[in-house]
């Protein structure tokens, strides 16, 4: 199956990301969680896309863990790393799939595991579903969201 290239859409993104919105996406994992702060927290962020999410992780002290499928994506949080975290050690970026089984085990199991908007346009929801939940440990927080137009 021929997967749509996000990554164009996240670029764009990028030229209108403010203060504002990243101000916002910390808002929504303190709320997502119940957490003042991720210190001491490890988090993915499967299929990063414009790397927004993990931007917030990371300003909320969370060591972070970033990967999409697509090339452009991956691109678009290696610009945020960059500009806000340039060298920093505990934000990892690269490119993998949730589908991949042999790259999902090849990672470590993780505090809080955020997959927003992705698993339905994998191909495979149920594989993605099923092999997201490697990365979960006992206290992780599973933050999925699915979109559904029925």
């Amino acid at each position: 199956m021929k997967k749509f290239k996000f990554g164009k859409n996240w670029k764009n993104f990028l030229k209108v990301l403010n203060e504002k919105r990243i101000k916002e996406a910390e808002i929504s994992l303190k709320e997502l969680t119940g957490l003042n702060n991720l210190k001491e927290k490890t988090f993915v962020d499967i299929g990063c896309g414009s790397g927004i999410f993990s931007l917030a992780a990371r300003n909320l002290g969370a060591s972070v863990y970033s990967f999409d499928c697509d090339e452009e994506a991956i691109e678009c949080a290696k610009i945020l790393k960059n500009k806000f975290y340039k060298d920093d050690e505990i934000w990892k970026i690269e490119k993998g799939d949730i589908l991949n089984r042999e790259y999902v085990e090849s990672l470590k199991k993780f505090d809080i595991i955020y997959i927003w908007g992705v698993v339905h346009h994998t191909g495979n929801m149920w594989r993605a579903m099923e092999n997201l939940l490697y990365f979960v440990k006992n206290d992780s927080y599973l933050i999925i969201s699915v979109y559904n137009d029925q």
